[in-house]
């Protein structure tokens, strides 16, 4: 059934408008026991949507479709047909209620037989409550059972129908009227080993609710009841009655205003608990509310297409009684707390033609009493308002046109102007306890009464391992996120500029060191795309785009560090050990450890949860909000940190072991000259060429801690963000090969190379004919190989390290080669004196691939 739903109202009717005036005519029309609505269900019909005129109406009114499906339920005996006729007739009316009015087309109306099989004899197994058994029962009918502690009460369950697949169905059963087979203790403490499923959580939390007013509520007793929340709030199924109770145990904790600081440690398990329970409450109006004397709470669902700003206030409060709060569309002028949230947020709620069902929820939240919220790192702050809070269901709301709106009323008047700041609980603060953070919050106006805020929290790169998890403040984080964005940007272009070029050469790409490189480009540069376009993906509110997002993420840093391990793997056996090694199909075992290792972790961490990874929340449970990435803790010390550690050790002790051969080569080979300063410079250029081919700048984070925290943040955002463009320079910008090669290929006019054959291991082949080539440093040659590395002959890719016959590549070449070179008498005494001989003489020879065994 379509029909139009008119309105004279300013604000546009929604579907819960539609529903509710549908409801009441439904009870109109179909009275007595002829004909009974069991359920129905409303959708808007958007592209209908338009604006009508009524012929017995004087002005145009506004107008939306809707579309209906609803079973009725007939318990005439008449035919068909007759029954048909009947409801097509009830259905073709008019009916207006208040400023609505609704109009259904005869033509519009479509009525079908459907039939129904009942739901078939059933049996439950409860493990507090006893044995169920439910006898055949047909279609829209609710049958009781006696409870078996209790037989005065019952047990009940509905045969209720699925109007999608018009199919009857058993409902969960209701036992909340049926007491447990067993009490439960009568003592807090004793309720520890209590385990809480679906059929106790209502019996616990009423047992809970009985016994405050006799606890002492101890550390020991505080700790249990909210070990027993917490268990409670990750059931599927909260009824209203189970959230009411919840929140009425939460207020009377509060009331107490207890003062012993080991109240800290359960307050963010509390307040987690209450954002689960607005989320997970069933309802079925626009909203609902929990309004304790101290705690309120309101959750509601709206209509996208009708969305046009949300504002949620609390009107009274004295303390402990008198608690109203209210939600209207516009800010409010006066409250002792509001939260309004512009028209822009609309982005944020979801599809607008999708089942309201699907809708997110918009939870708001009042914190009559600031004992919870102690904060031992104050000295000589101290909390001056109420606490209130906003969030969006599966939402991060950030880069809003409009912000949103809190204003706070002083609970003592500012008398003496003294400095005010608007701050978030962080739950990370405090070594976890939680505690006041004023990152990203800005307050917009203050005068002796009131306060108004807005927060705005930024991504900066330092938080892909920002080892303590925490923000930091508005202007570092603002500046760090331009380097980070401005960095990145940069190591992109000059990332891809590095693979095309050595893509675009063949005789770049030959040896196994450009190999690698190119993988480790690729990585890295993937690495910054999706850093990139990250904020901007999460900004589209998909869960299942995030998770994506946060695991390419995670894959790409695990890649890129791997491949800065297998590069500082190759630079020892280049260069360290160089003797007989082979390794069959390098490359090949080099690029499954180089992108398969991380694709296992990211693999295994899906499995266990996908869920791990995230955007986090508006609650401010998470830092790192309107970023996708991991959420959880553990995973990420255990998968990132551990990980990062691990290969940073390594790398930084392979650094060391080359610099040391470097200094011992030359020491042997080289007499101090008069060109000491050229030498050193080309060995201050190695040394930072390796530094940023192994990653060991990304070490800056291991030291973010403490009062230096924000110095070696900087330093990691620059230097890594940069990674790519230093890149570029050392192995293409600052290297003689590549510069010529891309003369020769790129160039034209009096800057382009006519012909260019003296390449050190690039395009070398066994039948090139060697050349003669100044003598160069150490410094040098191990600059050559950064990039280029070595070449070889057929069947050369399995020797590490690979030769080439160029000076430029000697310190790869550094091991005893009978074959290469016939040794002379003393020679063959000392092979070591041939190695220093051909790093002195510069001599070429050919080579050929050979094996040893």
């Amino acid at each position: 059934m379509k029909f139009s739903l008119f309105y004279k109202t300013e604000r546009a009717p929604d579907y819960y408008d539609a529903r509710k005036l549908l409801e009441n005519w439904f009870s109109i029309i179909f009275t007595g026991e002829e004909f009974v609505v069991t359920n129905f269900k409303v959708r808007g019909n958007y592209p209908q949507s338009s604006v009508y005129k009524r012929d017995h109406m004087k002005a145009k009114q506004m107008s939306q479709s809707y579309v209906c499906k609803a079973i009725i339920k007939a318990t005439s005996l008449e035919i068909q047909e007759v029954l048909s006729l009947k409801i097509k007739q009830l259905l073709n009316d008019v009916y207006e209620e208040g400023p609505l009015s609704l109009y259904v087309n005869p033509e519009d109306v479509a009525v079908k037989p459907i039939a129904l099989m009942d739901c078939p004899e059933s049996f439950s197994h409860t493990t507090y409550k006893g044995n169920y058994s439910w006898p055949l029962t047909s279609p829209a009918t609710k049958v009781e059972v006696s409870c078996r502690k209790n037989p005065l009460q019952s047990a009940r369950r509905s045969c209720a129908i699925n109007i999608e697949l018009e199919q009857a169905f058993w409902k969960k059963p209701n036992f909340t009227e049926c007491e447990l087979l067993e009490e439960l203790p009568n003592n807090i403490l004793d309720l520890h080993d209590i385990m809480i499923i679906e059929e106790n959580g209502q019996d616990v939390v009423r047992h809970i609710l009985y016994l405050l007013p006799d606890a002492t509520l101890h550390m020991e007793e505080l700790e249990i009841i909210a070990s027993k929340l917490a268990d409670i709030v990750k059931l599927p199924d909260m009824s209203m009655t189970l959230a009411e109770t919840i929140l009425y145990i939460l207020n009377y904790i509060l009331l107490q205003e207890i003062e012993d600081q080991n109240i800290r440690k359960i307050t963010n398990s509390i307040l987690k608990a209450t954002e689960e329970i607005g989320y997970k409450v069933t309802y079925t109006e626009r909203n609902t509310s929990v309004v304790t004397t101290s705690l309120a709470l309101l959750v509601m669902r709206p209509d996208p297409s009708m969305f046009e700003g949300l504002a949620f206030g609390v009107t009274s409060y004295h303390r402990g009684m008198d608690l109203k709060v209210d939600v209207q569309e516009k800010p409010f002028k006066k409250a002792l707390a509001s939260v309004f949230l512009p028209k822009s947020l609309k982005k944020f709620l979801g599809i607008e033609h999708s089942h309201p069902d699907k809708h997110p929820k918009i939870q708001f939240k009042f914190f009559g009493t600031t004992s919870l919220f102690a904060d031992n790192s104050l000295t000589k702050e101290r909390l001056n308002t109420y606490v209130v809070s906003a969030s969006i269901e599966n939402a991060s709301v950030q880069n809003l046109n409009e912000p949103v709106t809190i204003t706070l009323q002083h609970r003592v008047q500012n008398m003496g102007n003294a400095a005010v700041h608007c701050v978030f609980w962080d739950f990370q603060k405090n070594n976890g306890l939680g505690g006041w953070n004023t990152s990203g919050c800005e307050m917009e106006y203050t005068d002796m009464n009131y306060t108004i805020c807005f927060c705005n929290h930024l991504t900066h790169f330092g938080v892909l391992l920002d080892l303590s998890r925490t923000e930091i403040d508005t202007t570092h984080d603002r500046v760090l996120t331009l380097i980070s964005y401005a960095g990145c940007g940069a190591s992109s272009l000059f990332l891809g500029i590095t693979l095309v070029i050595y893509l675009a050469l063949e005789k770049l790409r030959r040896d196994n060191p450009s190999k690698i490189l190119l993988n480790l480009c690729a990585a890295l540069l993937m690495l910054n795309m999706v850093f990139l376009t990250n904020s901007w993906l999460s900004s589209f509110n998909q869960p299942g785009l995030c998770v994506t997002v946060a695991a390419l993420l995670h894959y790409f840093l695990l890649a890129a560090f791997t491949w800065m391990c297998l590069e500082s793997v190759h630079f020892y056996l280049a260069l360290v050990k160089v003797f007989n090694v082979y390794v069959p199909k390098y490359i090949l075992k080099c690029c499954m450890a180089g992108w398969g290792i991380p694709a296992i972790i990211i693999t295994i961490v899906l499995i266990i949860n996908k869920d791990f990874y995230g955007n986090g929340s508006q609650s401010e449970s998470h830092p790192f909000s309107n970023f996708c990435w991991i959420q959880e803790n553990r995973v990420f010390y255990i998968s990132i940190v551990a990980y990062v550690f691990l290969i940073f050790l390594v790398n930084t002790a392979m650094f060391i072991t080359i610099l040391f051969q470097i200094h011992s080569v030359k020491s042997r080979t080289q007499k101090r000259s008069r060109f000491w300063k050229q030498g050193f410079l080309q060995d201050l250029k190695s040394a930072f060429s390796l530094m940023f081919l192994l990653g060991i700048t990304w070490g800056f984070v291991f030291f973010a801690w403490g009062t230096v925290r924000i110095l070696f943040l900087y330093l990691f955002s620059i230097f890594n963000t940069l990674q790519g463009f230093f890149i570029f320079v050392f192995h293409c910008l600052m290297k003689e090969e590549v510069a010529k090669q891309c003369q020769v290929h790129f160039c034209w006019g009096r800057f382009r190379l006519s012909n260019y054959f003296d390449w050190s291991g690039s395009g070398a082949t066994a039948e090139s004919t060697p050349r003669h080539s100044n003598h160069k440093s150490l410094s040098q040659a191990l600059w050559s190989l950064n990039s280029n590395g070595t070449s070889s002959t057929s069947s050369g890719s399995d020797f590490l390290p690979r030769t080439s016959p160029d000076i430029n590549f000697r310190i790869a070449e550094v091991h005893y080669n009978p074959s290469a070179v016939p040794p002379e008498d003393g020679e063959t005494k000392h092979p070591c004196s041939q190695r220093t001989q051909l790093m002195e003489t510069g001599l070429h020879y050919p080579q050929k691939a050979r094996f040893f065994h």
